[in-house]
């Protein structure tokens, strides 16, 4: 065995080790940019406070419905808080629909810090809190998750098939799969298809401390289903809506040409359109 083949094989050892270190910490300080900054929003809502079974006090947002039997839940993306998605609320409003929007921890006025089963687990604390406090149950709900908030959703939607409609919009397939598509286009520079590399495939086994594994759960979601996603859009790409769609294959999927991971123009004709749809079809209670 040469000194070449040595050193060589030193580095390979040394940089596979860094890589294992780096990557999860890496991953982690990229998945949640909350914001304790509120905007001032011109918006009639009931400002809601939720403890959680581990003891986090979360904030959420409630809007009765108003000639609608249908309440959406929204789950926002990693970004900012509540009052950054005044117009998607103020929208459902006045459609007549119920609104309930959740800030997760960490975010805007909730406690305690974002991790992936902590904001699972304030997803189903709201959903208690609105069975429990305003009778309001999972066949007259549609949880509306946008982005990260998608694969929050996905979670708690394998988990019970009761809701009267899901919705997944511009929702990645992994954690891992972003890791590997920010490396390799901000950092490698690969701007084509990288999935055959072997650095995408060393990727996709290093660990990471947060998951989000969309892909494994969404064909475990009995619920009507509407995937979406604008094909400009430069956050999360296209191709990952498109795999979850393979998937589940009954799912409703609508892709733009037009639009952007946080413009939301292009989508609200779809929604309104599967809502009306979800509402048409009667509530499994009914």
């Amino acid at each position: 065995m040469n000194e070449f083949f040595l050193a060589a094989l030193k580095y390979a050892i040394l940089i596979t080790l860094l890589l294992f270190l780096f990557i999860p910490f890496f991953v982690q300080s990229r998945i949640y940019y909350p914001s304790k900054q509120h905007f001032l929003v011109n918006l009639d809502y009931e400002d809601i406070f939720i403890t959680t079974p581990d003891g986090i006090r979360i904030n959420a947002w409630y809007i009765a419905p108003s000639g609608r039997d249908i309440t959406v839940v929204f789950c926002h993306g990693n970004g900012g808080n509540l009052s950054f998605y005044e117009e998607i609320m103020r929208l459902l409003k006045e459609k007549g629909y119920g609104v309930f929007a959740v800030d997760y921890r960490g975010y805007g006025k909730s406690e305690g810090k974002p991790d992936e089963n902590g904001v699972y687990t304030d997803l189903r604390s709201a959903i208690n809190y609105l069975r429990e406090e305003k009778n309001t149950y999972e066949e007259d709900i549609v949880l509306w998750g946008l982005s990260l908030g998608g694969a929050i959703v996905a979670q708690v939607a394998h988990e019970n098939g009761n809701f009267r409609g899901v919705v997944l919009q511009s929702t990645f397939t992994s954690v891992q799969d972003m890791a590997s598509d920010v490396i390799h286009k901000a950092y490698l520079g690969v701007k084509h298809d990288y999935r055959q590399y072997f650095s995408h495939k060393l990727l996709k086994i290093l660990p990471t401390f947060q998951k989000f594994e969309t892909k494994n759960k969404i064909q475990h979601i009995k619920s009507p289903l509407l995937i979406a996603h604008a094909v400009p859009d430069n956050i999360v790409p296209v191709k990952m809506s498109r795999e979850l769609a393979k998937i589940h294959k009954e799912a409703s999927v609508f892709i733009s040409e037009k639009g952007g991971h946080n413009d939301h123009q292009w989508f609200y004709p779809k929604l309104f359109e599967f809502l009306d749809s979800l509402e048409k079809a009667p509530s499994k209670r009914s």
